[in-house]
């Protein structure tokens, strides 16, 4: 009788958990998405739609680690008048994790710094967010819940600053949509007259 062979935790295969596989295919989509954005030739729209399309998957990683975790995760945003050297900043947003000692930055999406001509404008549960007077102690501005729910968010990414050519689109906007989903509003529209159109 031949004996059976037995998974050990001493084997020398591993598997590759459900979050590790996710995260490395975020990692492959925003380097894709960089490539493309490299390929297409550059300039400020393209640089804008690259940010929009960079922060959507980031928030969609937010969002589907914190179901997965069972972490909430937050999105920290900071305008330039609160970095130092604010003249020369532009918006930077980072995301967090909810730990025992409070919110702290998460390792595996890095800190994100936004050309000084990208604007961003938010809007918070249907309401301007003024972060002039946020208070001093900064909390991340949205948050994704283990429950598969978020904070109701917009956010405008408009170019300001620049001489742009009439055909040029100075705005892109990132929403949360019916379904509770974190979407890139102009992209998804786009994706739904095209879809329609196969249909017909």
């Amino acid at each position: 009788m031949t004996p059976r062979r037995s998974l050990s935790r001493h084997s020398k295969q591993r598997a590759f958990s459900l979050i590790e596989l996710l995260v490395v295919l975020v990692v492959i989509g925003v380097v894709m998405g960089g490539v493309s954005i490299a390929v297409g030739g550059g300039g400020p729209e393209e640089e804008l739609r690259g940010s929009v399309q960079k922060f959507t998957a980031f928030a969609e990683h937010a969002s589907e680690m914190a179901v997965l975790t069972g972490k909430p995760f937050g999105l920290m945003l900071e305008p330039p008048g609160w970095q130092e050297d604010s003249l020369d900043a532009g918006w930077r947003y980072r995301w967090q994790t909810m730990e025992l000692q409070g919110w702290v930055d998460y390792p595996e999406l890095q800190a994100i710094h936004l050309p000084k001509q990208i604007a961003l404008y938010v809007t918070i549960e249907g309401e301007l967010w003024d972060w002039e007077d946020a208070p001093e102690v900064r909390l991340p501005a949205i948050a994704f819940y283990p429950g598969g729910d978020m904070t109701i968010f917009e956010i405008e990414f408009t170019l300001e600053g620049l001489e742009l050519d009439m055909d040029v689109e100075a705005t892109e906007h990132v929403a949360v949509d019916d379904w509770g989903r974190v979407v890139w509003v102009e992209m998804a529209k786009l994706e739904e007259e095209l879809r329609l159109e196969l249909e017909n």
